[in-house]
């Protein structure tokens, strides 16, 4: 029983502790995904504020979440599939939108 719980302590650890390294960079990217997209569809002037804001509030909930992830390598797939999936997003929504800041 006492083998159990530390390896699964050991696992929320770990989890926790790619959630917070791999989490930021995914909450900007989606931030930029938020602003690029409230750009397109002429928001208003509080696009870039907003798009600030919410990059903490995705950092939280992106550490919330990985904790339901029941597994190390599960935990580094899912965040690293997640940063690229943002990132290809943003570029791409770059490249088709122009220069528009």
């Amino acid at each position: 029983m006492a083998k159990d719980s530390t390896q699964r302590d050991q696992v929320l650890l770990h989890n926790g502790v790619v959630a917070l390294v791999l989490g930021y960079p995914l909450a900007i990217a989606l931030s930029g995904v938020l602003h690029r997209l409230m750009q397109w569809l002429d928001a208003g002037p509080v696009v870039g504020q907003l798009a600030m804001w919410v990059v903490y509030p995705l950092w939280v909930s992106v550490i919330a979440l990985v904790f339901l992830v029941s597994s190390k390598r599960a935990c580094w797939t899912w965040l690293a599939l997640g940063n690229a999936l943002a990132a290809g997003a943003f570029y791409l929504m770059a490249l088709a939108g122009g220069s528009a800041a």
